[in-house]
Parts: C-alpha cells; sequence; structure tokens
C-alpha cells in the first residue's frame, strides 16, 4: 500500500484527458504507514496552498495505491485507516517536479472563476485526525510523568 499526492491544474499545457476530465499528476508518494499518511495530508496541504497562489483552476488529493487499484482517500477514511496503520519509519519520499512555472512573492492571486462553496480547511480536516479518540495501547502510555520541580532562587 502508498499513498500518493496527486493534483491537476488549468495552468498546465494539457491538462485535459481527451474525454475532457482533468489530467491527474503524481506529485508524491508515501508508504502506507501512519508517518506516510501523515506526510501525505501535510504534503496536501502544502501543494493546495502552492497551487491556491497561482489563482487557476486545480484541485489536489491523497489516493491510496494498493495491488494495483487506486481510490481518492476522503478525510473520514483518512481517519479510520490512521489507526490500523503501522506506526512506520521515516524515509525519503519520492517527490517528483512541480510542473508550474515558479510565481512571484509579489503577485496576488488571479482567480479566474468562482470558487466552490466552502468547506472545512484542510488544516482544520487534518487536525480532527489527531482529535479522535485513541484506541491502542502504546508503550508510551505507560511510561510515568517524570516529576519536575522549579528552583525560585534561579
Amino acid at each position: 500500500m502508498k499513498f500518493a499526492v496527486r493534483y491537476w491544474s488549468s495552468m498546465l499545457p494539457d491538462f485535459r484527458l481527451p474525454n475532457g476530465e482533468p489530467r491527474w499528476v503524481d506529485y508524491s508518494l508515501h508508504p502506507g504507514t501512519k508517518l506516510g499518511l501523515h506526510n501525505a495530508l501535510l504534503t496536501l496541504q502544502d501543494r493546495h496552498e502552492v497551487l491556491d497562489r497561482y489563482g487557476a483552476l486545480f484541485e489536489c488529493a491523497v489516493y491510496i495505491q494498493e495491488g494495483g487499484r487506486e481510490e481518492m482517500l476522503d478525510q473520514k477514511t483518512a481517519e479510520r485507516l490512521f489507526f490500523l496503520l503501522p506506526h512506520g519509519e521515516v524515509k525519503w519520499l519520492d517527490i517528483r517536479n512541480f510542473l508550474l512555472a515558479p510565481v512571484a512573492v509579489t503577485e496576488a492571486p488571479i482567480r479566474k472563476s468562482v470558487p466552490p462553496e466552502p468547506q472545512l480547511s484542510l488544516f482544520d480536516q487534518q487536525l480532527s485526525l489527531f482529535d479522535y479518540p485513541r484506541t491502542t495501547h502504546t508503550p508510551y502510555d505507560d511510561t510515568p510523568e517524570p516529576h519536575h520541580d522549579f528552583d525560585e532562587d534561579a
């Protein structure tokens, strides 16, 4: 299992397939672990902010890839899946080139269309992943908190 962060943008020269659907471009691949899912969600948030800066039509999403099948990951599935995944370890990610030209920092974003209905921000969606009550026991649950004294004379 892997998590792929993908996007499409109307600023790409061939962003539409022959059938009119947008052409999704892989940006990064992440392992099928808690850490991989967490990093994929952070990358999704980053790509969303970068693409929003361009002001064109776009969409970005996280896809689950497993056994030749792919599915777009929604927030509810991500929350449920997060607690079932192994912890994972830090690894180099397969990050691909971002195909759009850099945007000058002083430019204001140009909106070419009316944005869709407001939804929860990606930041709020991501936080709900960690506010969810934990049901698995970890070794940290058994570790007592060390006692700390405050030295008033310092």
